[in-house]
């Protein structure tokens, strides 16, 4: 994608970083604690797999590179290869402590959050493609309505309320989680779109026939994960 906008990525940069951070919080095992804060390293002394860390000698080792062999547009290329790392692994990493918060079973939220932004897309879809008429993001996204994306709002939060009456949790958490869940699902679309737009393609990939490439499929899990875990941990400190 960032070739065909016309950037020269730093290929380690992105892939490794982008694939350490996840693969550096599960070694590290600072999400394991489901009371500690979702940040690498604060609950703990300072390992050789914490994702701060990890961060830290990519921004060296790429900072050393630049200086080594520098091209005319090198500080561009660099700022894009590190803010795609940390878009795709910064943001994957939060299912780490997502997986680890207390629920009903294991793997609970994490199997909700899947569900509900499933919700929340084909909502958007089936209703934006009937009733659309306002654009939500036209710059960005043409096809999006408003319409759609308060279907999309709506449906994942009442789904989240029935849910929660039929397993046994509360009704008004399980319905704010479905509420944030269709905010990262509908922001995380439109941060994708932006790329591709930004980058002049129209899917991020070719891996799967007819939808296009992984992140294509994947773009607005991305950015549940971090918000469902700040509400589950605002929900946590309040009962506290």
């Amino acid at each position: 994608m960032l070739r065909k906008g016309g950037y020269a990525p730093m290929d380690w940069l992105l892939v490794g970083l982008a694939a350490g951070l996840p693969l550096a919080a599960w070694l590290s095992g600072f999400w394991s604690d489901p009371g500690a804060l979702a940040i690498p390293f604060v609950s703990g002394a300072l390992t050789a797999f914490d994702p701060i860390l990890v961060v830290a000698v990519a921004l060296i080792l790429s900072l050393a590179y630049l200086v080594v062999r520098p091209t005319e547009r090198a500080l561009v290329d660099w700022a894009v290869s590190l803010s795609l790392a940390l878009y795709l692994g910064g943001f994957m990493l939060f299912y780490l402590p997502l997986r680890a918060q207390p629920s009903i079973f294991p793997g609970f939220w994490v199997m909700a959050l899947l569900v509900l932004s499933w919700v929340c897309d084909s909502s958007a879809f089936f209703v934006g493609r009937a009733y659309g008429r306002t654009r939500l993001a036209p710059a960005i996204s043409p096809n999006k309505s408003v319409e759609g994306a308060v279907a999309g709002l709506i449906a994942p939060g009442l789904v989240g309320l029935v849910v929660g009456v039929l397993i046994g949790v509360p009704p008004l958490v399980m319905g704010g989680y479905g509420l944030v869940i269709a905010i990262g699902t509908i922001v995380g679309d439109l941060i994708e779109s932006l790329v591709k737009r930004q980058t002049g393609v129209k899917d991020s990939g070719v891996l799967i026939p007819g939808h296009g490439g992984l992140l294509d499929r994947m773009d607005s899990l991305l950015l549940c994960a971090p918000l469902a875990v700040l509400y589950l941990r605002a929900l946590a400190a309040v009962a506290a």
